[in-house]
């Protein structure tokens, strides 16, 4: 149980829908600096705050993942982690080599008390920036709620190609607003559009799923909560 006495200490103040509050300062924040302050404070009530919202992305990327990789040893990397729950529901189906970033220290702290990963490391992708990993290191890269503007945009594309093996996956779990935004700040859809169209990587489906199905509200802004999800997966095929 989240202990709420902490809000005011984070700059969070009570309301009818404190999650809902909580989400829409972090997908409108455009300040990078003002972004992780909202991004230290979020750990505290992140778990509780998927769950009141009904957050429905680590079942349907679980259920995704066991559909297409059998090898239970395949090396997963897990881009902005968060607070360890989708390692925890990939252990849960028995893998045991996953590894996983994220740029904020206090959620990464909270994934390391799950216990779950292989190992974790404090890195935040953008352009122009070296993950710390080899080429080809990762048979399946995962993203649950991780891309989009002011967290992980479409310029840091050509570094996760980077690191998937040819032969493996690249699967999301994103806002099907932020899938289809065609804007400076964040725009995946050109990309994976190029990736095809290279022959390099094979986008082997889009698959509609609800993102939050705790509230019936939508926002066409992308700016607080919405229902409609998408799990995309590709795969590579040349380097």
């Amino acid at each position: 149980m989240v202990d709420h006495t902490r809000e005011s200490e984070f700059g969070f103040h009570q309301s009818a829908c404190p999650a809902e509050e909580r989400v829409a300062a972090a997908t409108t924040c455009k300040d990078m600096d003002k972004m992780n302050i909202i991004y230290d404070q979020w750990a505290f009530f992140y778990d509780e705050d998927m769950k009141a919202l009904g957050f429905q992305g680590y079942g349907v990327m679980g259920k995704r993942i066991a559909e297409l990789i059998g090898n239970k040893n395949a090396k997963i990397l897990d881009i902005g982690c968060g607070t360890g729950r989708f390692g925890s529901e990939l252990r849960s189906l028995g893998y045991n080599n996953i590894h996983a970033v994220d740029g904020n220290h206090n959620f990464l702290e909270k994934s390391r008390e799950r216990r779950v990963y292989t190992e974790l490391k404090q890195f935040m992708f953008g352009p122009n920036v070296i993950a710390p990993y080899e080429d080809g290191a990762f048979d399946t890269v995962v993203a649950v709620s991780s891309f989009g503007p002011g967290v992980v945009a479409h310029t840091a594309m050509p570094e996760i190609s980077r690191l998937v093996a040819t032969g493996g996956y690249l699967i999301l779990f994103i806002r099907k607003s932020r899938l289809e935004m065609e804007t400076e700040r964040f725009n995946v859809k050109a990309v994976f559009e190029e990736w095809v169209a290279s022959g390099k990587w094979e986008r082997l489906s889009d698959i509609s799923s609800v993102y939050y199905a705790g509230t019936d509200g939508v926002d066409n802004d992308d700016r607080v909560v919405e229902r409609d999800g998408v799990i995309v997966t590709l795969r590579k095929l040349i380097n």
